[in-house]
């Protein structure tokens, strides 16, 4: 059985290239979930059991985007699946956005999920 190479720097680049942007996602998230806890908390949400469940799923999403953005920087053979599953996603979220939110989010989604997406194929086959 021989020793899986390592990887050259390059490779090393496109694996923290990747997961900074998923880690940024996970941080974007974050920052929607306390908006949506500030808006419950001020009585402004219109059905609580939402709302509360709605910051529920966000955080089930940092958590796991997260535990990808550690995966993809310590080259975890299983983190490239879920962060271009994730922002495969985002590609066609970010292409209908450019239709109701400003061009500049808009393109930050887009361009970010493809980045990541390319990033994260850069880093090469990561083996067990």
């Amino acid at each position: 059985m021989s020793t899986p190479a390592s990887p050259t720097p390059r490779q090393t680049t496109f694996g923290r290239v990747a997961a900074a942007i998923v880690g940024a996602e996970a941080l974007a998230i974050t920052g929607f979930a306390v908006f949506y806890l500030l808006e419950l908390l001020q009585g402004q949400g219109s059905d609580p059991v939402v709302v509360i469940m709605s910051i529920v799923t966000m955080l089930v999403f940092v958590v796991g985007l997260g535990y990808v953005a550690y995966g993809l920087w310590t080259r975890h053979p299983r983190a490239q699946a879920p962060a271009i599953a994730a922002n495969g996603l985002l590609v066609p979220l970010g292409i209908a956005m450019f239709q109701f939110a400003p061009t500049l989010v808009a393109a930050a989604v887009l361009v970010g999920a493809v980045t990541t997406i390319v990033a994260t194929i850069g880093m090469g086959r990561l083996d067990d």
